[in-house]
C-alpha cells in the first residue's frame, strides 16, 4: 500500500482557521499512511496536521532556505534557527534550540540518527531517513521527513508545537512569533495497537489510551468508549478485507488507523480516529470517527452540548457553512443542513465540523472542514 505523508506544516501566520473558514484539504494531507495523522493528529494537545498542505516529492527533494526566526518565549525575544521549504508551505525549526528555550528535554542517538524530545506530557521521537520518521506517545506516524543538516535536526514547526501544546501567532509587522503554552489536562496519552499485518495484508490500528486521571472510573469509561469504537471498526474492516480476498498484487490490501488529539485542555478531550481502507483500484477510502469527552464525567459530548446547549445551534452552523459552500467551485451537491449526528471535533474550544469525501466535494478534496467559534452561540 502506498504510504502518503500527512504531517507537514504551514507558516505560523497562516495556521489560524477563521470563523466559518472553509478548508479544502489536499488528499495527501488527509489520507493516513496506508492509511495519516492524524495531523495529526497524534499530538497531546492540539493537532492540526490534517490542515497542513503536504509537500510533493519534487518539492521535498529541493533544498530549503535556512534562516533564523524571532520568537517571543516567556516574554523574551529569542532567535531560533529554522528553514522554509521551497514551496514556502512548510517552516522548520531546530528542535534542540527551541526545546531548550521551552524547557523540554532533548536526547540524541547519533548511531541511529534519532532525536527524542520529552516534556508537557508528551514524547516525540524522530529519525531522519525513515519512511515513518515520527513516534508520538507511542504512535508511529508518517510525515514530511525531518532535516538533518550539520548535526542539527529540524522539524516542521507546527507539528512540533502542536505535539507539545503551544499556540503560535505571528505579528505581520515585525515578524515575531509569540508562543503560548496551552493549559493541558492532567493526563498522559499512550498508544494501543491492533496489528494483524502479514506479507499479504496490512492491518494495523493505533488508538489512544488515557492515563493519569485522578478519577479512575472516568478514565476507564473514556478508554472503554475508545476501545469499543476501535473494536467495531476493526470487525467491519476485517469483513471488507475478507470479501475482497487476496489482492494478488505487489501492493497488498489493507486497513490502517491513526488518531489525532485535537484538544486536550479545558476539561475536554477531543479526538478522531482516521482510517484508510484499500482493496484495490486507484485509491482506497479514508474515514473518520470523532469523539469528544467531558473529563469530569467521561461522557461523550454531543454537538449541541459543545455549542453551549444553544437550541438554535444547527441553524447557526448551517448559515455559516452554506455561505462558505457557495464560494467554492469543487462542490458536487448543494448544502442544506448538517445531519442530526453531524461529526465534529474541538480545536482550541472552537467547533470543527467536517464532511466525508464525496459527500459534498470530490475525493481529491479530502475532508472539508469548517471552524465555528464558540462566540457565535452566545
Amino acid at each position: 500500500m502506498k504510504h502518503v505523508p500527512y504531517h507537514t506544516d504551514a507558516t505560523p501566520s497562516s495556521r489560524r482557521p477563521q470563523a466559518g473558514r472553509f478548508i479544502i484539504l489536499p488528499l495527501a494531507a488527509v489520507l493516513l499512511a496506508g492509511s495519516a495523522l492524524l495531523p495529526t493528529a497524534v499530538p497531546a494537545a492540539r493537532a492540526e496536521a490534517s490542515v497542513y498542505a503536504a509537500e510533493t516529492p519534487q518539492e521535498a527533494a529541493k533544498t530549503p532556505t535556512f534562516k533564523d526566526f524571532l520568537m517571543d518565549i516567556n516574554g523574551r525575544q529569542e532567535s531560533i534557527p529554522g528553514a522554509v521549504s521551497p514551496n514556502a508551505e512548510t517552516t522548520y525549526v531546530a528542535i534542540r534550540a527551541l526545546s531548550e528555550k521551552l524547557g523540554l528535554e532533548v536526547a540524541w542517538d547519533p548511531q541511529n540518527s534519532i532525536s527524542t524530545i520529552t516534556g508537557r506530557n508528551a514524547t516525540l521521537s524522530t529519525k531522519t531517513g525513515d519512511p515513518q520518521p515520527y513516534t508520538v506517545n507511542g504512535q508511529t506516524i508518517y510525515g514530511t521527513e525531518p532535516l538533518l543538516v550539520d548535526g542539527t535536526t529540524y522539524l516542521p514547526s507546527g507539528f512540533f508545537l502542536d505535539t507539545f501544546g503551544y499556540t503560535s501567532v505571528t505579528d505581520g509587522t515585525n515578524g515575531v512569533t509569540t508562543l503560548t503554552p496551552l493549559s493541558l489536562n492532567p493526563l498522559t496519552l499512550t498508544t494501543g495497537v491492533i496489528d494483524e499485518t502479514t506479507d499479504k495484508l496490512e492491518f494495523k490500528l493505533q488508538y489512544p489510551q488515557v492515563n493519569g486521571l485522578a478519577d479512575t472510573a472516568v478514565q476507564d469509561k473514556i478508554n472503554g468508549t475508545i476501545q469499543a469504537e476501535v473494536n467495531r471498526i476493526a470487525e467491519a474492516s476485517r469483513k471488507d478485507l475478507e470479501k475482497a480476498g487476496d489482492s494478488g498484487r505487489s501492493v497488498p490490501n489493507g486497513y490502517t488507523v491513526h488518531y489525532f488529539i485535537t484538544q486536550n485542555s479545558g476539561g475536554k478531550l477531543s479526538l478522531y480516529l482516521q482510517s484508510y481502507l484499500y482493496t484495490g483500484g486507484a485509491h482506497g477510502m479514508p474515514a473518520r470517527v470523532p469523539l469528544t469527552f467531558d473529563l469530569a464525567t467521561g461522557d461523550t459530548l454531543t454537538l449541541q452540548q459543545t455549542a453551549g446547549n444553544n437550541p438554535d445551534y444547527a441553524a447557526v452552523i448551517n448559515k455559516l457553512v452554506k455561505e462558505e459552500f457557495t464560494k467554492q467551485d469543487m462542490v458536487l451537491a448543494p448544502f442544506e443542513s448538517i445531519s442530526e449526528n453531524q461529526p465534529f471535533f474541538l480545536r482550541n474550544n472552537d467547533i470543527v465540523i467536517y464532511f466525508e469525501p464525496y459527500e459534498y466535494t470530490a475525493y481529491a478534496a479530502g475532508f472539508p472542514e469548517f471552524t465555528i467559534p464558540q462566540s457565535v452561540f452566545e
